[in-house]
């Protein structure tokens, strides 16, 4: 628990906290948009539920996914796996959870560079994974890195699967292919298999480029499963479909020998709102990232030039919505309280608590800008008001 160095005085704490409480909570926890989805997406789910699409996941489903995702792959980022090695999961969480489970040996540790995605830290250890968490290193307001000596550290201690989320869920960090190709350097030295969650890919904002590792060198393929989805890009995380791509061929043959009820729980629908997102959907996409990416400048700028009054500490994603908040300076944490309380009951703020990503992000919070324009910049303003009053009480 990070405990602040500055708490403010009863009267001004209890003022500041009968004015949030006064007001309507903004934020989500989750990483979704309060955008919607494609027109093209929900005509095809109307259409959809018109007929025969509340069904159970038939062949013919799987067959026009992974065609329509082979499409996209290879339109997208000059990807081009075998279709047949695209193969249907629930979701994310459900497909990492089957990897562990299936192909990798009990009780084997994992590697999560954190702050990390909250089920890469729960899953494994539910399971009986013990997780390494390697902390990424942070150079001031520039950007963030990867520390290439823990992760050895890490693979010594006898892990042996890394998972490489790409862009990075909660800092919005796009690995460079001087990044990729150190890691796969590490990993084909120690045998090891890559778990790359590349589901927000669509979403990187600036003049950047996703780079998918697999389709770099014939090795990063022969270690990697990547995991992939419609659902963050097109806003559309309940519609119950993700991919699990296997570029190596033994892994694929363990798969299909136990993914069968994995795949089953793919949603029809998902299908239908995937095909749609990524054959009639792309001039949606365009017009949201342009939006996402006006909207966290602005919300940058704003706390870069108020940051000497508040002290949070920020560093402009790459890729995603997400924004994550180092508080951990401001005064506004109490004894006994976790950042996101602090958030929620100085601001009216909903944001995911910054430890759950991991001990690296004890003080820190992963704040969703992908409220409307309006909503994010009050939420802004309103944790940007109440810091500084805390950093002048402190």
């Amino acid at each position: 628990m990070q405990i602040a160095a500055g708490v403010a005085g009863p009267e001004t704490a209890g003022a500041a906290t009968a004015g949030a409480a006064a007001r309507q909570p903004l934020g989500r926890p989750l990483a979704e948009m309060e955008r919607g989805c494609a027109p093209a997406v929900t005509r095809a789910l109307t259409d959809a539920v018109a007929t025969d699409a509340l069904r159970y996941l038939a062949q013919d489903d799987v067959a026009r996914l992974q065609r329509v995702v082979a499409d996209w792959l290879r339109e997208r980022y000059g990807w081009e796996p075998s279709p047949d090695a695209i193969r249907p999961v629930a979701d994310l969480v459900a497909g990492f959870r089957a990897v562990l489970t299936h192909l990798l040996p009990a009780g084997q540790p994992i590697i999560v560079p954190t702050p990390g995605y909250m089920p890469f830290l729960s899953v494994p250890q539910q399971i009986g994974h013990p997780v390494i968490e390697v902390p990424m290193l942070r150079d001031g307001t520039a950007g963030w890195r990867y520390d290439l000596p823990a992760l050895r550290a890490a693979f010594e201690a006898g892990a042996r699967l890394i998972v490489l989320c790409n862009p990075h869920n909660p800092i919005g960090k796009v690995a460079t292919e001087v990044e990729l190709a150190a890691i796969e350097e590490l990993v084909a030295e120690f045998d090891g298999i890559v778990f790359a969650d590349e589901i927000h890919a669509p979403l990187v904002l600036g003049a950047g480029e996703h780079i998918v590792y697999a389709a770099r060198t014939a090795r990063a393929a022969a270690h990697t499963i990547t995991a992939t989805s419609a659902t963050k890009a097109f806003n559309i995380p309940g519609a119950k479909c993700g991919q699990l791509i296997f570029t190596n061929p033994e892994q694929l043959a363990a798969w299909r020998r136990v993914g069968h009820w994995h795949e089953h729980q793919t949603a029809v629908l998902g299908v239908v709102a995937t095909t749609a997102a990524y054959t009639e959907g792309r001039e949606w996409l365009r017009g949201t990232i342009a939006e996402l990416g006006d909207t966290v400048r602005e919300a940058i700028a704003l706390l870069h030039a108020t940051a000497t009054d508040t002290g949070i500490r920020v560093i402009a994603p790459d890729a995603t919505y997400l924004l994550w908040l180092d508080l951990s300076d401001t005064g506004l944490i109490r004894a006994g309280q976790s950042a996101a309380e602090a958030v929620r009951e100085a601001a009216q703020i909903v944001v995911t608590d910054g430890s759950s990503c991991g001990a690296a992000g004890a003080g820190s919070v992963r704040f969703n800008a992908a409220l409307s324009h309006a909503d994010t910049m009050e939420a802004v303003r309103r944790l940007v008001a109440a810091a500084t009053a805390a950093k002048r009480a402190a």
